[in-house]
């Protein structure tokens, strides 16, 4: 069966209601749904939609769907790309420098250690983006999860609030990380590498706000956005890559011949 056919197959949801309650019911037809994506156009009427029938938060965010009926809620939902910088920037800082200050690592150490941890980043963006933001939900809970996840994205990929992780889902999944980092690492090493690990994160979400909305003038940028959108567009089950392709090129997922 063919995506379009699978999109008009599916249950797809309202867009001018409150998307997420509406997931669970999509069914098997999801994964075609969600990443068949709507344009700029369709979310700007679906948003007019809702400021004709009251929804006074619709006037914030007027290139956006709405996920969720509380309002507290929706506005978690669309986290700037400067709240990045101002959050994890500090954050970086605080940890390589707690290496050296405070765990007693040497300068040279402390930066081979972030070098290893932004290293690690590469190959983290790629397991996440392959293995959990695409992969397959089968139940209603699955669907929903995937959807807050990363199907968001891909059904309006456009929208500009929502092309960085919140930043409370990230202290989340940071704090597993660091977590994970410590049953092998000393604390010392383990402040550096995640150190490292979070500044190559920064460079990912800013690179995937960049690919969407800036218009690239080096090769290197072009190739990225080329990169990214064909992955939206065309390959959704390749190319997961958006700092790099580096992975992509090692796991033969990049783009098929």
């Amino acid at each position: 069966m063919t995506v379009a056919a699978q999109v008009q197959e599916a249950r797809t949801p309202d867009l001018s209601q409150p998307i997420l309650e509406q997931v669970a019911d999509v069914g098997d037809g999801y994964d075609a749904w969600v990443h068949n994506g709507i344009s700029p156009k369709r979310a700007r009427q679906e948003n007019a939609a809702r400021l004709e029938a009251g929804d006074k938060i619709a006037t914030r965010w007027p290139d956006s769907v709405r996920i969720f009926r509380s309002d507290f809620l929706e506005s978690l939902s669309h986290p700037q790309w400067r709240t990045i910088l101002a959050i994890w920037v500090p954050v970086v800082t605080l940890l390589i420098g707690g290496s050296i200050a405070w765990a007693g690592l040497a300068w040279g150490y402390a930066a081979l250690w972030a070098l290893g941890g932004l290293v690690l980043w590469t190959l983290t963006e790629y397991l996440l983006h392959r293995f959990f933001f695409h992969y397959r939900p089968r139940s209603a809970f699955g669907r929903k999860l995937h959807f807050l996840a990363h199907g968001i994205h891909h059904l309006d990929p456009w929208d500009p609030t929502r092309l960085v992780f919140p930043p409370l889902a990230g202290f989340g999944v940071g704090a597993i990380i660091f977590g994970l980092l410590l049953i092998p690492l000393p604390l010392a090493q383990a402040l550096a590498t995640m150190g490292g690990l979070l500044a190559g994160y920064i460079v990912y979400d800013m690179t995937h706000y960049y690919t969407h909305h800036a218009r690239p003038k080096t090769r290197w940028g072009k190739f990225l956005k080329a990169w990214h959108l064909a992955h939206h567009h065309k390959y959704w089950t390749r190319m997961y890559g958006v700092s790099s392709p580096l992975w992509d090129v090692v796991f033969r997922t990049g783009r098929p011949r």
